[in-house]
């Protein structure tokens, strides 16, 4: 199992998520923003390597404004030696990565420009990847459930035949805490073969009434390889899916003993002290000894 966590190392002093507001958007300052962040991405892996962390989901604001109308700057070509050594990196420590836009992506929706520019959004992804030169999942939601689940699933078919096939094959869907629950997202998985990321703390405020082991179970046979899932315990005294603030490590273990029993998966912890987190799971893992090496 490698052990993940989300854009952010509090510990570097850099940022690797930096951007601006709209309004002061000019070519030069995406390009100096873009390799402010692919730097500061650099200096995190290394010290992710260095640490045992294997597993980390990159920003979508790496390129500020990267699908946006107004962006003309051709970063593509300007940042391509840069992306190409954060994705030689990448490769050459068998680090796993993965993206998740951000909530106005819905490929399902019913107004035509939200699907458009979402489908920009995605083909940025693709591309950030591509230069890379790196696999790397992209997980979304579903999207709205405007005219009920049933609907928004087969505007979610259609929204998802508009995607380029270089899009389409990194796509991976998420359970979430409001909507659609892991049962919902399997009618996908059987639609369209396109893998389900578990998460555990969306299924506990939102399910169709499975258990954890089986839950897992069922979005593990649509992997091919090893399967990712986005792990959280609750928030004390916040309203249900408030993602923890550190590390429940009790709570993590029982979660990496229930899940170990179906197979392998590896973890990205959606936690909102990041790496600190990450660092106290790396150590769990040792004392379990379901750890996955650098191979």
């Amino acid at each position: 199992m490698k052990i993940g966590y989300v854009s952010t190392n509090y510990s570097m002093g850099c940022k690797a998520d930096a951007t601006f507001r709209l309004k002061n958007l000019t070519e030069e300052k995406v390009i100096e923003t873009a390799s402010s962040n692919l730097n500061c991405l650099k200096r995190i892996l290394k010290w992710n390597v260095s640490n045992d962390i294997l597993f980390f989901r990159i920003s979508s604001n790496t390129v500020p404004f990267a699908s946006h109308p107004m962006n003309t700057a051709n970063w593509r070509e300007e940042l391509r030696g840069l992306l190409k050594e954060v994705g030689s990196f990448i490769r050459d420590h068998y680090l796993r990565i993965s993206m998740h836009p951000g909530q106005f992506t819905v490929i399902n929706s019913e107004k035509r420009e939200v699907v458009e520019a979402s489908v920009r959004e995605l083909e940025y992804h693709a591309d950030l990847l591509d230069l890379m030169g790196v696999e790397g999942v992209i997980q979304i939601h579903v999207g709205s459930g405007s005219g009920g689940k049933e609907r928004g699933l087969a505007r979610f078919v259609r929204g998802f035949s508009l995607l380029p096939e270089r899009v389409a094959r990194r796509i991976a869907v998420e359970n979430d805490d409001r909507i659609y629950t892991l049962r919902d997202c399997l009618v996908l998985n059987r639609e369209l073969g396109i893998p389900v990321i578990f998460d555990n703390l969306h299924h506990q405020v939102n399910s169709s009434g499975e258990g954890l082991s089986e839950a897992f179970s069922l979005a593990r046979e649509t992997w091919r390889g090893t399967p990712m899932t986005d792990y959280s315990s609750q928030e004390p005294g916040e309203e249900a899916g408030v993602h923890a603030s550190t590390l429940d490590e009790d709570d993590f273990r029982r979660y990496v003993q229930e899940i170990s029993r179906v197979g392998d998966a590896d973890i990205m912890l959606e936690i909102r002290d990041k790496e600190r987190s990450a660092l106290k799971a790396v150590q769990v893992l040792r004392s379990m000894k379901v750890g996955k090496s650098r191979t």
